[in-house]
C-alpha cells in the first residue's frame, strides 16, 4: 500500500470521535442512517448552447433510533440544483431543498430551503480536492420563521488500485453556522458533519457511495445532539 493511502485510511475511524463535546458538556448520542438517490447530468444534451450547465436532483429519507422502539423514519428531503461551469474547476449552483420533518412526539411539518452554492475542485496526483460553499435559507411553512446558514464543506478522496481500479476512499468535514437570529439553531456555530466512507464505480454512469456521517449539532438551551450515521448514496449520471 502506498503511503498516501496507507494515511487516509488511518484517518477513517478517527472522524466518529474528531468533534466529541468539549469540556465533558452533556451530550445525546444515538445512531441513524441517510439513504439517498442522487441523478445528475448536462444540459448540453439538450443544446450545443448549454454545455456549460449541469443539472442535479437527489431524494434523501434520513432515520433515527431516538424512539424506545428503535429506528424512526424522521426526515425527507428532496434536492434539485442547476449549476454554471466558471472553468474546468470552478462552478456556481442555484438549488432548491423541501423538507419534510417528523421530530420525536412532535407535530410534523415542512421547510423551504433555496440555496446558492460555489463549487471548486482539483486534483493533487492522485487525491481529488472538493470545496463547497453553500449559503441557504431555512424558511419554516407553518411559521415563516427564516434561518439564513452559512456551510463550507472540504472533501478529499484516493483511488484504492491495490483492492480494486474502481474504489476510492474519501474523507471530509463541514462546518455550519448560522448568519441570523432564528429559532433553528444558535447564531454563529452551530453544526459539524465529518464523514468518512467508501466509493465504487460500476460503470461511467452508476456509482455507489457508504460510509459514516457523524452530525454533531449544538442545542442552546437543550442538550447537544451526535448522531453516528451510516450514509448510503446510489448516484446515476446520464
Amino acid at each position: 500500500m502506498n503511503s498516501p493511502t496507507a494515511h487516509a485510511l488511518k484517518v477513517l475511524p478517527l472522524l466518529a470521535i474528531a468533534y466529541a463535546q468539549p469540556g465533558g458538556a452533556a451530550t445525546n448520542n444515538m445512531a441513524g442512517n441517510w439513504d439517498s438517490v442522487t441523478l445528475s447530468g448536462s444540459l448540453g444534451d439538450l443544446s450545443p448552447t448549454l454545455r456549460d450547465f449541469r443539472w442535479q436532483i437527489m431524494n434523501q429519507g434520513r432515520w433515527r433510533d431516538d424512539s424506545s422502539q428503535g429506528f424512526r423514519f424522521s426526515e425527507n428531503l428532496l434536492f434539485a440544483q442547476v449549476g454554471y461551469s466558471l472553468n474546468e474547476h470552478a462552478s456556481v449552483w442555484l438549488g432548491y431543498v423541501h423538507d419534510w420533518l417528523h421530530p420525536l412526539d412532535k407535530l410534523a411539518y415542512q421547510e423551504n430551503r433555496p440555496y446558492e452554492d460555489f463549487l471548486y475542485n482539483t486534483a493533487f496526483g492522485d487525491w481529488k480536492f472538493t470545496s463547497r460553499s453553500r449559503l441557504e435559507q431555512r424558511i419554516r411553512q407553518d411559521t415563516g420563521n427564516t434561518g439564513v446558514r452559512a456551510r463550507q464543506m472540504l472533501q478529499l478522496s484516493h483511488p484504492l488500485r491495490f483492492i480494486h481500479d474502481d474504489l476510492s476512499a474519501y474523507v471530509g468535514d463541514e462546518v455550519l453556522g448560522y448568519l441570523n437570529t432564528n429559532t433553528f439553531g444558535p447564531t454563529g456555530f452551530s453544526e459539524n458533519r465529518a464523514l468518512a466512507g467508501l466509493a465504487f464505480q460500476f460503470t461511467q454512469q452508476l456509482g455507489v457511495d457508504l460510509g459514516y456521517l457523524g452530525q454533531y449539532v449544538v442545542n442552546k438551551p437543550g442538550t447537544d445532539l451526535f448522531t453516528h450515521n451510516v450514509q448510503l448514496n446510489l448516484r446515476y449520471q446520464f
